[in-house]
């Protein structure tokens, strides 16, 4: 994850730099349920919010989706589906691999509002 960080921290404009994110997994969107990758739209539509309300500056937001795969069947049979087609792995892995994604993004931009 800190390489994957470093080659996006790499092709941001000079003085840029993200201070606040969302983040899902779109496991469990309000209404849809599991949405996979398809969730995307959810971090992206509350930064939107933040940017017109709060007067956040867009360009120091960044929205993450985090793509553990889906449960969604209907998805993992979609051949236009862009998410890793497999299950969902258990508890214990998915707050593994989160807890890497949150360390690594604070090691990265410190002081970033999650």
């Amino acid at each position: 994850i800190d390489e994957i960080i470093a080659n996006y921290k790499a092709s941001m404009p000079e003085g840029c730099c993200p201070d606040t994110t969302v983040i899902t997994d779109g496991s469990r969107i309000l209404g849809l349920g599991d949405l996979g990758i398809n969730g995307m739209g959810i971090p992206v539509g509350k930064l939107q919010l933040y940017v017109a309300a709060a007067g956040l500056d867009p360009t120091r937001c960044l929205p993450i989706v985090l793509d553990f795969g889906t449960d969604n069947h209907k998805y993992l049979e979609d051949p236009l589906y862009l998410g890793i087609r497999q299950k969902r792995p258990a508890d214990k892995e998915f707050y593994e691999a989160t807890e890497k994604v949150l360390n690594g993004l604070t090691r990265a931009f410190p002081g970033i509002f999650i």
